[in-house]
């Protein structure tokens, strides 16, 4: 489904409509599409869950184990679905059944921020929404380039060398705390700059450098 445009509001909906209507079953087939939208929240019925997308008044029903198994796949966005200071992105494998409902058979959650970044804990969410508030330059690293020894949580573009934000909100996993040693070590063997956010610390005692004017 495409974002949120109020321009575009009616012709957003009327292609969503269209494309949902072409999933059909028949007794020789039954046709399934993937649906990408942003999940409004979900509702437990007689017979599992009726799951609401933004955007859209078409409902969606899935199995308690299909909630079951996302909400344990996706630990980070299950708990903030809902929640005003996060988005959650939904991937679903939609079939319709003989009724004529919309079934959702297996589900995929992302966790993003209030402006769609993607993000892996609540944690990393504040950190987004700040830095967006702030106006901050920043990527939000995916995957480890030719040369990259670290992923930083987030690394911020506006200033005279980039500047790595790591977010260590793990408490009492040895194997965790023992990563996290090695990342401050190669931080510093390197001379990179690196802000840390330590929880449950609150966020706004984390001075981030000024950017470049």
């Amino acid at each position: 489904m495409r974002r949120h445009d109020e321009s575009q509001a009616q012709s957003i909906v009327a292609e969503f409509n269209a494309f949902l209507d072409e999933i059909t079953t028949t007794p020789h087939a039954s046709q399934r599409r993937l649906v990408l939208g942003e999940l409004r929240g979900l509702v437990a019925s007689k017979y599992g869950f009726v799951v609401a997308l933004r955007q859209t008044k078409r409902t969606f029903f899935a199995s308690t184990p299909v909630i079951e198994s996302a909400a344990a796949s996706f630990r980070s966005a299950w708990a903030m679905t809902g929640d005003p200071s996060a988005r959650v992105v939904i991937l679903a494998l939609v079939e319709r059944t003989r009724d004529g409902n919309l079934r959702i058979i297996d589900l995929a959650l992302q966790l993003c921020s209030s402006s769609f970044v993607p993000c892996d804990s609540s944690y990393e969410v504040e950190m987004a929404n700040r830095l967006v508030a702030e106006r901050r330059r920043f990527i939000k690293p995916l995957r480890l380039e030719a040369g990259d020894v670290m992923l930083p949580d987030f690394q911020l573009t506006d200033t005279r060398q980039p500047t790595a934000i790591e977010i260590y909100g793990m408490q009492g996993n040895e194997q965790y705390l023992a990563r996290k040693k090695e990342k401050q070590a190669l931080y510093a063997r390197d001379a990179k700059p690196c802000v840390e956010w330590i929880p449950p610390a609150d966020l706004a005692s984390v001075r981030l450098p000024k950017p470049l004017t």
